[in-house]
This record gives structure tokens, sequence and C-alpha cells, in this order.
């Protein structure tokens, strides 16, 4: 399927192109807003890793101590399995603040796409459906506006769907033009559908 992305008249193309690059700069703040969330959000991970950095530090120093208490005649034994449960005690911090980390980051992700996604989708369905509706139909009607025939559906089209006063304002009778086929009538009416639908006229 043949699509055409932007209109040949000057003032729809040029809105076209306007509506195109609010599209992109909206897509771009949803994203910076996404980022800052995230950003912000897993700033509140700094305490979770002076947990971590605190933990690992003091199960550090009682492995050294029982290793040293290892060596104390009589009561070395003891002393190093008392020591090696405030390692144990140690290890445990250190788990809980790499978990706070974890969790902060899935919060700061979540917030993240939540906050910056959720525009973005919106952004996305009040444009893209529309630009591919224009895409579509501007295609078909560039294909056929090659031909011969497709004149004969221009003019049908305009005959169906152009107000009154338009049609009024030709200087020949459309529908009596269209029924014998007045070559003159048939493309006035077909310049009067593909100006609505973007293109040129059939004799640009």
């Amino acid at each position: 399927m043949q699509l055409h992305w932007y209109a040949e008249t000057p003032a729809r193309r040029s809105r076209q192109m306007a509506a195109d690059l609010l599209a992109v700069l909206a897509f771009g703040l949803c994203f910076w807003l996404g980022s800052s969330v995230h950003d912000l959000t897993a700033e509140l991970a700094g305490p979770g890793r002076t947990l971590e950095s605190a933990g690992s530090e003091l199960a550090d120093q009682f492995t050294e101590a029982g290793t040293a208490a290892a060596e104390v005649p009589l009561v070395g034994g003891p002393l190093q399995e008392a020591l090696q449960r405030g390692s144990a005690a140690g290890r445990s911090i250190e788990d809980a603040g790499v978990e706070q980390q974890r969790a902060v980051g899935r919060l700061a992700t979540t917030l993240g796409w939540v906050s910056g996604g959720t525009p973005a989708l919106v952004v996305l369905a009040l444009w893209l459906p529309r630009r591919l509706r224009f895409a579509r139909r501007a295609g078909h009607a560039h294909r056929l506006r090659g031909s011969g025939a497709g004149l004969d559906v221009f003019a049908f089209r305009a005959l169906a769907r152009q107000p009154i006063g338009v049609l009024a304002r030709l200087p020949k009778d459309p529908a009596a033009g269209w029924r014998d086929r007045d070559p003159e009538v048939i493309a006035a009416l077909a310049d009067l559908e593909l100006r609505q639908l973007g293109l040129r006229s059939a004799r640009d």
C-alpha cells in the first residue's frame, strides 16, 4: 500500500509539519519527564547503599577479629564463634541494604514509565491514527489521480460530499455535467475532492 505522508497543498502541508513537530517535542518532553522522575526516585536508594557499606564493613571487622581471637588460648574457640555471629549480623545488614536498593530501583523504573510513558501513549493515540488515516487516503487518491478513471471517482465523491454552496459556485450544473460526462465538469468536481484530500488538481 502506497502511503502519502504530506499534503501537496502548502497550507495543509504546513499544518501537518507543525503537528508532527509538536508531536516530536511532546515525545521528548515525556522522555525527559520519565527520566527525571526515575532519577529523583532512584536517589532514595542512598540510605540502602549506606546500609550495605556499613554492614559489609562491620562483617569484615568481625571476621578479622574472629580470626585473631582463634589464636587466644583456652577461650579462642568460643570467642571466635561469638564474633562470627556478629559477622553474620553484619552480612544481614548488608543484604538488607542491597534489597532496599533493588526495591527503590523497581519503584524508580515503574514511576518513570508511568510518568513518561502514559502521556506519550496519549500523544501517540491522538497523533498517529490521524496521520496514518491521511497517509492511506492520500496514497489511494494519489494513485487514482494518475489514472483517467480516477477522476470519475473523485467527481462522484464530490457530488455526494461537497456542500451545496460549493457545488453551486461551479460554472456549470455539476449533476447534469457529471451525467453527460462533461470533461470540464468532471475535472472541476475532481479538483474539489482532491483539494479536500490535500492533493493538487489533476490539471496541474
